[in-house]
């Protein structure tokens, strides 16, 4: 009887023994599941792979495809110091975090620890405001000039309350250092410009 690599019927459930390839094989309804031979196991790259506890892996595990969902890991990434309204747009010096490994940033927040900042009406803050962007070296490690996530301070907020960035869906390179800038948009304003002190942390995942 000739060797086969894989069982005869369309809905096969169960295991099988691959001859032609030295694998042990597990089908669902004629559908590949997984494979194993003596040093490996294979999930088709078609598959998805779901883990609801703690997953203790002995050896390296080699990721074909990115890694979506589960929880993402949040940091604190810095602070800075109040800013006037006519404070030079600049680096913040104590913002700076270094990619761990491949990864994106999923959300990010800044939380004003300070009094509040951004008084004026909406239609003037609309217009002239401050801006805080992470910025990052997209194609290498240490620091450059590609945005990953931006935040348009266009409405008052008091101290200990948060606002959101807006992300983009960049991979950040390992050993890639994030760091984050600010500058005015439009005219500065005695109470639309300012800026509070804040912390800012960064939820990211793997991939």
């Amino acid at each position: 009887m000739p060797m086969r690599g894989a069982p005869q019927s369309p809905t096969y459930t169960g295991l099988y023994l691959d001859q032609v390839n030295g694998m042990i094989e597990l089908y669902y309804r004629g559908t590949l599941v997984t494979q194993w031979n003596a040093s490996s196991t294979t999930i088709p790259s078609s598959n998805t792979v779901n883990f609801d506890g703690a997953v203790d892996f002995d050896s390296t595990v080699d990721v074909g495809t990115a890694v979506t969902g589960g929880q993402a890991v949040v940091a604190r990434i810095g602070t800075n110091a109040a800013v006037a309204s006519n404070g030079a747009g600049a680096i913040l010096s104590d913002i700076k975090f270094v990619a761990p490994y491949n990864m994106r940033i999923v959300s990010a927040w800044a939380a004003n620890i300070s009094a509040s900042d951004v008084t004026v009406g909406t239609a003037t803050s609309s217009a002239s405001y401050r801006r805080v962007t992470l910025v990052t070296n997209t194609a290498g490690t240490g620091s450059g000039t590609d945005i990953v996530a931006s935040l348009n301070a266009t409405a008052s907020l008091a101290s200990n309350f948060t606002r959101a960035f807006t992300t983009v869906a960049s991979t950040i390179p390992a050993g890639a250092l994030l760091l984050a800038s600010h500058l005015t948009v439009g005219a500065e304003t005695a109470d639309g410009t300012d800026m509070a002190a804040r912390i800012y942390e960064i939820a990211y995942s793997r991939v």
